[in-house]
């Protein structure tokens, strides 16, 4: 992760996004602006995190580790997401890999100058609150998802997920062909499960499985076909 020392573009992006409207005083001098690169992880499972990050640029996926070293998904992160709520209030580990998925910008201000200047300040905290309740949402949203829905669904919620506005009608370069079992791991289901959805939804007309990756097709079916999102 590429620290930025530029303070025009670091306080435009704080204006762009009214930063500082979320604290009850000036906190733009302890403010810091990154950049990381597709596949970069921010953290990882049981860092100390050092910084609080807001997220204003890019997607970000969110998954576990397990002991047998394979990987669940849990969510995505969209702008503007935070990244440090639940170690910043209780000061846990991180307990989940946080990667980017395309590049990513981020504001960052270290947890301590956040807890000598903003850890009382009632609009911060507010501010916190909403997205902790937002982040409970979408876990509900992705286990009833899990739960209830037939993984071809579950499967269109994820493409549509890892779909930005300006990929709709692309490749998306997320998905390798010669990564699709370790994708169907990352959804919780069988190689040939995932296999056999996807030749149907190219059947269908909705997307296309060539030697790189999967186009999609058909952006609007796809979305009417998901059953909800991981973000």
């Amino acid at each position: 992760m590429k620290l930025l020392n530029d303070l025009i573009l670091t306080n435009n992006y704080i204006d762009r996004f009214k930063l500082n409207d979320i604290f009850q005083q000036d906190m733009s001098q302890f403010m810091k602006l990154f950049i990381c690169e597709k596949g970069e992880l921010i953290c990882r499972i049981n860092d100390e995190l050092e910084w609080f990050y807001f997220v204003l640029k890019g997607k970000i996926k969110i998954y576990s580790s397990q002991e047998n070293g394979k990987s669940i998904l849990l969510r995505f992160y969209t702008p503007l997401s935070v990244i440090g709520d639940l170690e910043l209030l209780k000061g846990y580990r991180v307990k989940a890999n946080v990667e980017a998925l395309t590049e990513v910008t981020l504001i960052g201000i270290k947890m301590k100058d956040i807890r000598d200047h903003a850890y009382d300040d009632s609009v911060f905290l507010r501010f916190v609150i909403e997205n902790l309740s937002h982040k409970l949402y979408t876990l509900s949203n992705v286990a009833t998802l899990n739960q209830s829905y037939p993984f071809v669904n579950r499967f269109a919620s994820y493409l549509v997920s890892v779909t930005s506005d300006e990929n709709r009608n692309k490749l998306v370069d997320e998905i390798k062909t010669n990564n699709l079992t370790e994708l169907a791991t990352f959804l919780g289901v069988s190689y040939r499960h995932l296999n056999r959805v996807i030749k149907d939804l190219c059947t269908e007309g909705i997307i296309e499985k060539t030697r790189e990756g999967i186009m999609i097709l058909d952006y609007r079916r796809l979305k009417n076909l998901s059953g909800g999102y991981y973000e």
